[in-house]
């Protein structure tokens, strides 16, 4: 075979078609958005349960307080100021006591609930200490459930 003969013998160079990138785009978009929205949940979802760990130690806490003990209303409200300090402004919490403290707690209650906290508390110097045992645990628990629902003051 002479030289000009093989050169005759070849053909012109074929190109494939172009390939389409969009089908195999739009599954990695897809899961980039899946992978995105995951992670966003995910930090969502542990940001929360931090923001709420005063809380859940509060009833922890308080799940072990003896309702017939005598230093009960101190106790509730130790673990209330506490737990207060962790979600509000220390200025706007440290500094209450006695009435404006319970005006304080009544306004993270129901209406129905508001203004017992002097009957639910007793007077905790008298030689006889009448409290309100399970029902001031209660009431400590519904201030504590509205920190928990609303995660803030």
């Amino acid at each position: 075979m002479s030289l000009p003969k093989a050169a005759d013998a070849l053909h012109d160079i074929i190109l494939p078609a172009k390939v389409n990138p969009w089908p195999p785009l739009a599954v990695w978009l897809l899961l980039g958005a899946v992978a995105l929205i995951a992670t966003g949940l995910g930090l969502w979802l542990l940001r929360r349960h931090h923001q709420r760990a005063p809380v859940r130690a509060a009833r922890q806490a308080m799940a072990g307080l003896d309702p017939n003990a005598r230093d009960l209303p101190l106790q509730v409200q130790a673990l209330l100021k506490r737990t207060a300090l962790a979600y509000a402004p220390r200025e706007a919490v440290a500094e209450l006591s006695e009435r404006h403290w319970y005006a304080w707690l009544d306004t993270r209650l129901p209406s129905a609930l508001q203004g017992r906290w002097p009957e639910l508390m007793g007077n905790p110097y008298s030689d006889t200490p009448h409290h309100g045992g399970s029902a001031l645990l209660s009431h400590a628990d519904a201030v504590l459930a509205h920190f928990h629902k609303e995660g803030a003051c």
